[in-house]
């Protein structure tokens, strides 16, 4: 059953099939837990929960081996068997969930806890492990909601941590019911209510815009192989992909622009921002040109080199991840420097070993990590963040790029290429999980990739159009903004909100169980006296 419960769970998610079945990440994780609950043996468990894991990556992550080889350029071998580790820490609650089952009993009065105790706390301590263990790509209880994206008014209160622990929550109230063979109404009718909010709530609807700003994506299509050239310095590829970008930027266009958008690095040669802020050294004519022919300010993801003019042997985390903005007088305006660097592809996760490991591993970038959490202005005044790939991913990241500013940001941008994983489900894993950033923080995200997907995720959850993998093309958008841009509570204070919920339900079961020993303890005494 663990397998079995481990490629469901995969299932609800964007898969090679389909879009996801919602109905199918309950029933994974109800049968899951069951599943523990019955095995006897601590040593049975943990192959249990390596095998729901090695289920879940085989199905939803097959996509891994292939990009380790393309990314990381490491031997097929070498690749597949990284991918196996991945059973080790993907859904780590059920780590979690494995001490949980075997200290539970230590718990003074466990044993007497009624069922709802059970079940609340155990939501309580498999959401917390979602939440105090970090995951490049997390894949929460709570992400399948998303399939309800424009039915989630409570996110911007508790974001997808929520809808996770309501989840959680459900699931182990008839798991235990199940088990126990008794039923349990209390939390059967609060979450009722929570998913009936839902319907009762008004939904979204985007009609205060008091300033609009014209934006053209471009998504030129540049095949990994094809970017591995240019930057290589093969100069028919660098020709190939400067001619898509450039041919792409100057499109006709109806629509005076205000901001044309590259997606992650995809110009190909090293630029210096410090250089640029020291006005030592000009953007590129290739960006003036454009700018002088469109009119408009430039975004794009690019090299950012920090280390001067060094050998190739000493180039260790001396370059960035980084956007650029250039603006309508062809001057450089800002940069952002990614923060959050992708194992294997970027950087390795071994911490002072990198810079030995970086002779031996040359398929690896070993970039810097940025610092800095700056915000990009246009020349309308309209303020944007840009996350850079999976930064998008991380809840708390963005806020912390949305609160840092003393002026608040509009809107998001997104550059991210995946490129690397080619027509599998990972791009729309990627954007189902992206999309969470814009109900949650309640502004639009303008996600721009090398070979898709492409679009505009609004604040109520509402795709425009999208630019599918492997689409050569630009999205032109005009984007209606709000004058003041909202602050959400979960925006401000992250998991507080959560925190005081769980308070609350915790006083509340554990003062009625005390109130159920105090009772019994009274009817034996009379009986008794």
């Amino acid at each position: 059953m663990a397998p079995l419960s481990g490629a469901l769970y995969a299932f609800a998610f964007p898969n090679f099939l389909n879009t996801g079945w919602f109905f199918l990440s309950p029933v994974a994780l109800l049968l899951m837990s069951w599943c523990l609950e019955k095995i006897p043996s601590t040593r049975k468990r943990i192959v249990a929960v390596l095998l729901h894991q090695t289920g879940f990556n085989l199905t939803g992550f097959y996509w891994v081996p292939a990009t380790l080889q393309e990314f990381g350029g490491l031997p097929p071998a070498v690749s597949h068997f990284i991918a196996l580790f991945l059973a080790l820490v993907l859904n780590p609650q059920w780590w979690g969930w494995l001490v949980w089952l075997k200290y539970r009993d230590r718990i003074p009065g466990f044993k007497t806890w009624t069922l709802d105790m059970r079940s609340l706390y155990g939501a309580i301590l498999l959401t917390g492990v979602e939440i105090l263990i970090p995951q490049q790509f997390p894949v929460f209880a709570g992400h399948v909601w998303m399939q309800f994206d424009q039915w989630l008014q409570l996110a911007p209160i508790g974001g997808v941590s929520l809808y996770s622990f309501f989840t959680w929550w459900l699931v182990l109230t008839l798991q235990q019911s199940l088990t126990r063979r008794t039923f349990s109404v209390a939390p059967l009718v609060l979450c009722f209510i929570f998913f009936l909010l839902h319907l009762v709530l008004p939904k979204w609807e985007i009609n205060d815009a008091k300033q609009s700003l014209n934006i053209r994506v471009v998504q030129a299509n540049v095949g990994n192989f094809l970017k591995i050239e240019s930057e290589s310095g093969v100069p028919r590829a660098i020709e190939d992909v400067i001619q898509r970008y450039q041919e792409l930027s100057l499109k006709e266009n109806p629509q005076e622009l205000d901001l044309l958008i590259w997606p992650e690095t995809a110009y190909p040669f090293s630029m210096s921002s410090p250089q640029f802020k020291n006005r030592d050294k000009t953007p590129p004519a290739l960006f003036t040109d454009i700018v002088a022919q469109t009119g408009s300010e430039i975004l794009l993801g690019g090299y950012d080199n920090n280390g001067g003019d060094r050998s190739w042997m000493d180039r260790f985390e001396t370059e960035y991840n980084a956007a650029f903005h250039i603006g309508t007088q062809g001057e450089f305006k800002q940069v952002y420097r990614k923060h959050i660097l992708i194992p294997f592809g970027e950087t390795m996760p071994f911490g002072p070993f990198n810079k030995t490991l970086s002779a031996w591993v040359p398929g690896v970038s070993f970039f810097a990590a940025g610092t800095d959490f700056p915000i990009f202005t246009t020349r309308k005044g309209a303020r944007f963040v840009t996350p850079i790939c999976y930064e998008i991913l991380q809840p708390r990241f963005v806020a912390d790029l949305l609160n840092r500013p003393s002026h608040p940001a509009d809107f998001i941008v997104n550059l991210t290429n995946d490129s690397w994983y080619g027509k599998t489900a990972e791009p729309f894993q990627h954007l189902f999980l992206a999309k969470w950033r814009a109900v949650e923080f309640r502004r639009p995200i303008v996600r721009s990739t090398n070979t898709g997907i492409t679009t505009v995720i609004y604040p109520n959850g509402i795709e425009g159009r999208r630019l599918y993998t492997g689409e050569k093309d630009v999205l032109d958008v005009k984007l209606e903004l709000p004058l003041t841009p909202p602050t959400t509570i979960y925006q401000i204070w992250g998991y507080l909100p959560l925190i005081g919920l769980w308070l609350v339900l915790a006083l509340g079961f554990t003062s009625f169980w005390w109130l159920k020993i105090l009772l019994a303890k009274d009817r034996v005494n009379a009986a008794h006296p």
